[in-house]
């Protein structure tokens, strides 16, 4: 057994969750007032198609046998499958910005000069 300081050796994407998809768009137009001052206008959609994104999920205390099987060890029988039923993080302070939360639309104005 390796100690706490040395690397494993499973391979890359060897454990697999759900998938994560988010889709986000930004627009903006600046538009020149003066020489040295400029607007820009900006729109900002977040998670633009509503795809749900979930979390891991909360595993059961379970351990597994030979055949990577989960068994419940209260009662000795397999365990068929684990409910996704939590969604992911969202930004502290601005649910739009974390990942797996609603869609949201941010609509600014920022002067330049």
């Amino acid at each position: 057994m390796q100690g706490t300081q040395h690397t494993g050796t499973l391979g890359r994407n060897s454990l697999r969750g759900p998938d994560y998809r988010q889709f986000d768009f930004s627009i903006f137009k600046n538009t020149p007032i003066t020489e040295r001052l400029t607007v820009q206008f900006r729109a900002e959609f977040y998670n633009l198609p509503n795809h749900p994104n979930f979390a891991s999920p909360l595993y059961p205390g379970f351990s597994a046998d030979a055949s990577l099987n989960g068994i419940d060890p209260v009662t000795g029988r397999g365990i068929d499958f684990f409910p996704l039923t939590e969604t992911g993080d969202v930004g502290v302070g601005n649910p739009f910005l974390g990942g797996g939360g609603p869609r949201g639309i941010q609509l600014a104005i920022k002067f330049m000069f």
